[in-house]
């Protein structure tokens, strides 16, 4: 972790919940099913607000920033445009990434119905983990 980060970690009390391993362990959780491309949202230690809306991961940049996400949203439905007078095909693979977020211990919680992957928390947030 370099300076910069550990000094705002200290400064502001985060408690860290996922390390560099983990991290890494969730992009293999997420990439465990062929028919399930993850869009995520995130939010870093910095920020008072999370990104706007949710984009397909681009795991180099995520796994480079990693230790400044203070939590990270995986939407859990897969939506397929099927044309403008029908609705969206919506799958949902919640039982998936439970599955796989079990498998490696990640710990997360439910957010708004989205899996949220928890960085770091503030001495006033306290999820419930599943």
């Amino acid at each position: 972790m370099n300076s910069e980060v550990l000094k705002y970690v200290n400064e502001h009390q985060l408690s860290s919940v996922m390390n560099k391993t983990k991290w890494c362990e969730l992009e293999k959780a997420l990439n465990g099913s062929e028919d399930f491309i993850p869009y995520v949202r995130y939010k870093l230690i910095y920020d008072e607000n999370p990104n706007a809306g949710f984009t397909a991961v681009w795991w180099p940049e995520l796994l480079e920033i990693a230790e400044t996400i203070e939590w990270l949203e995986v939407d859990p439905f897969k939506r397929e445009w099927l044309g403008r007078l029908v609705a969206d095909r919506v799958t949902d693979f919640s039982d998936v990434v439970s599955a796989q977020l079990a498998q490696y211990s990640i710990p997360y919680s439910i957010e708004n119905g989205m899996f949220r992957i928890w960085g770091y928390l503030r001495r006033d947030e306290s999820p419930e983990f599943i």
